[in-house]
């Protein structure tokens, strides 16, 4: 997974007007920075993984974050950080590089990425492997937003997708939150007829949009914004497929607007939550969109889940 502004599950809380400020002291004095290595899953300030970790590497001023393979059944991020920050860093890292040229440094650790029976996500700078030519590849502009899709979340969305099969042939699909653009443009590969992708922040827009064009999809592409679901639903909807990969707080505070903009008989797919059956994020994730929805299907991997709700 390559992160960069648009902060993975963090980017949720822009929905609720406010953005994670850098913490005092994480400004860079100069051109001093430095990448560092993270032991996503051993640090004493966060519990629930990769997800965190994250969002507190961006919060101490990170331009960029990307996942590293697990080593010895740990996941590592990579980013860089203004050497000023390296003493709020709480938990073990490694500096891999001083004063580095970050732009190109982290690109070097993207890969593609193979996804359920068919699909295959590759950055558009990555070369394509020939042992992956069977598969369905979705290019990706992963340069200023998420999603380059190895994050257990966009894993589980992309399989729903798959799994509809024929019913996804001509549908028109709503992706809240794109990122990168992901989720709605391998719906569109995958044969949907339209696409309509919100987002709040700017470069996930336009990294939306460039993928779009990098799949050759961009006619189904009828509006990528920055606009509310209300607004695009009204214009556009309601839709086959409305897809939702958010954190818990963003479904339940736009529960009602995501189930308005289902159509009759369509699938609401919410993603982004935890997997812990003690946290009950599923059944409050359903609350969220109303009594008119029931999960049909709920999968999960490493930790988080996603319910797919008709």
């Amino acid at each position: 997974m390559i992160t960069a502004p648009v902060r993975d599950k963090a980017w949720g809380e822009a929905w609720q007007g406010g953005d994670v400020e850098p913490e005092e002291g994480s400004e860079s004095v100069g051109d001093d920075r430095v990448v560092v290595a993270v032991d996503a899953e051993d640090t004493p300030w966060c519990s629930t993984g990769v997800e965190l970790v994250s969002d507190r590497l961006f919060s101490l001023g990170a331009s960029a974050v990307s996942e590293l393979a697990r080593d010895g059944g740990r996941l590592r991020l990579v980013a860089d950080l203004p050497a000023l920050a390296l003493d709020q860093l709480d938990g073990p890292y490694e500096v891999l590089e001083q004063d580095p040229s970050w732009n190109d440094a982290w690109r070097d650790h993207a890969t593609a990425v193979a996804v359920g029976d068919r699909l295959l996500l590759r950055p558009e700078w990555v070369t394509a492997d020939p042992a992956d030519a069977g598969r369905v590849e979705i290019v990706l502009d992963a340069t200023h937003a998420f999603g380059s899709g190895s994050h257990p979340t966009t894993r589980l969305c992309l399989e729903v997708l798959e799994g509809l099969g024929a019913e996804l042939a001509g549908a028109r699909v709503l992706d809240v939150g794109s990122g990168t653009g992901v989720l709605g443009v391998a719906a569109l590969v995958l044969g949907a007829g339209s696409l309509v992708a919100v987002d709040v922040d700017p470069a996930a827009v336009a990294a939306t949009g460039r993928t779009a064009e990098l799949n050759g999809v961009s006619d189904r592409a009828v509006e990528v914004s920055s606009r509310p679901v209300a607004e695009v639903t009204a214009d556009h909807g309601p839709f086959d497929v409305v897809l939702a990969n958010l954190l818990i707080p963003i479904i339940e505070t736009l529960g009602p607007e995501l189930a308005a903009a289902v159509a009759p008989g369509g699938h609401l797919v919410l993603s982004g939550l935890l997997a812990d059956p003690s946290l009950g994020q599923a059944d409050r994730a359903l609350a969220a969109v109303g009594a008119n929805f029931g999960a049909s299907n709920e999968l999960d991997r490493d930790g988080w889940a996603a319910v797919v709700a008709v």
